[in-house]
């Protein structure tokens, strides 16, 4: 898949992402395969995976490069809704409304999207914060939990777990927040 952000960039995307495992635990576990994007890759520079970018002032973004997604990186930017939280359809609302570093057309992510930049050798957050600044919360995906409709899928970032059973009114009382995400469609 190849995504262009700006006229004559491109962005080669290489598939599923590591999960940040290095440690194995048993014999046959992650840490010991360490499975995902870039096994094999003989060059270092290939082997970053996020890009942060200033776009201009208050407007940052973080390219992953195992996606192809660009995400907004700042907790205090537009892009993470100065980190206030909100309910799920506020959320939805407002990502698709959202022109943020030149672009206008941010979504909330899927939540296997939100799920691919948590990174399971960190916790409290479970994130890589020189890529993403963001509060060790629950964010919410734009994907809804099939078994109960007002409810919605979010991500964890404190472990990095997928939750479903969040209800989609009580997203402001929770303290669920946002992360907005383009590309990948």
């Amino acid at each position: 898949m190849i995504e262009t952000p700006k006229a004559g960039r491109n962005i080669i995307t290489r598939g599923l992402p590591k999960t940040g495992q290095v440690t194995s635990y048993q014999a046959g576990d992650d840490g010991q395969y360490e499975a995902g994007w870039w096994v094999g890759r003989l060059n270092a520079n290939n082997r970053v995976r996020f890009i942060k970018k200033e776009m201009m002032v208050g407007e940052s973004i973080t390219i992953d490069r195992a996606t192809g997604l660009m995400w907004a990186t700042y907790k205090d930017e537009a892009g993470c809704n100065f980190d206030a939280s909100m309910d799920w359809d506020d959320a939805i609302i407002y990502a698709e409304g959202l022109t943020f570093a030149g672009f206008t057309d941010w979504r909330l992510p899927n939540v296997k999207e939100l799920a691919s930049i948590a990174d399971y050798s960190r916790v409290n957050p479970a994130i890589d914060i020189t890529m993403f600044n963001c509060a060790a919360a629950y964010y919410w995906s734009a994907t809804t939990y099939s078994a109960m409709t007002d409810w919605a899928f979010v991500v964890d970032i404190f472990t990095g777990a997928l939750i479903h059973d969040t209800d989609k009114s009580l997203g402001e009382a929770l303290g669920v927040k946002i992360r907005c995400v383009r590309g990948g469609l």
